[in-house]
């Protein structure tokens, strides 16, 4: 639990880092938010929201995943199957980033806003990356001896005769 606090405080951290990169285009980057109407990160407290948001639903879906693989209600390899996913959607969104940021009209942006932009999506997939990682194993009891009928033996042992019974 102290291992999993720690990594949301530094995810914590990372989504105000984001926010702040996003909230700080150049003069080309403003005009482009108004333009393309990118409400949304207008203001710090906007674009904070936004990301906090973002990122606190990723999250909430990785936790109930790994909640019904610990409950027994999912498989552990459907809960793995479920993260290789998420991952795999994240990383595509990242390079859908990188793509659409070598364009002209993102590219002018400036640098800050560039790198806030990219590191959105690598935080859902250290998000989805920590909870695979840590995903619960289920752990099956010890089977148990079955119980010794009277009548048997067990192997190398010598039946003693009862000394109550005469024959």
């Amino acid at each position: 639990m102290k291992k999993r606090m720690i990594f949301y405080g530094m995810i914590a951290v990372m989504v105000i880092l984001d926010s702040v990169l996003l909230r700080s285009p150049n003069l080309l980057g403003k005009i482009g938010l108004v333009i393309y109407k990118y409400h949304y990160l207008r203001t710090f407290p906007k674009t904070l929201l936004t990301v906090t948001i973002v990122v606190a639903c990723a999250a909430l879906i990785a936790e109930l995943i790994r909640w019904l693989v610990r409950l027994g209600s999912m498989k552990r390899a459907i809960g793995v199957a479920c993260f290789a996913f998420l991952l795999l959607a994240a990383a595509a969104i990242l390079v859908k980033t990188g793509i659409d940021f070598t364009a002209w009209t993102y590219s002018h942006t400036g640098r800050r806003f560039r790198y806030g932009a990219y590191l959105l999506p690598i935080i859902l997939m250290m998000v989805f990356g920590y909870h695979l990682l840590t995903l619960p194993k289920r752990h099956l009891p010890f089977p148990e001896s079955p119980p010794m009928n009277e009548g048997q033996q067990t192997a190398g042992s010598a039946e003693k005769p009862d000394p109550e019974v005469t024959p």
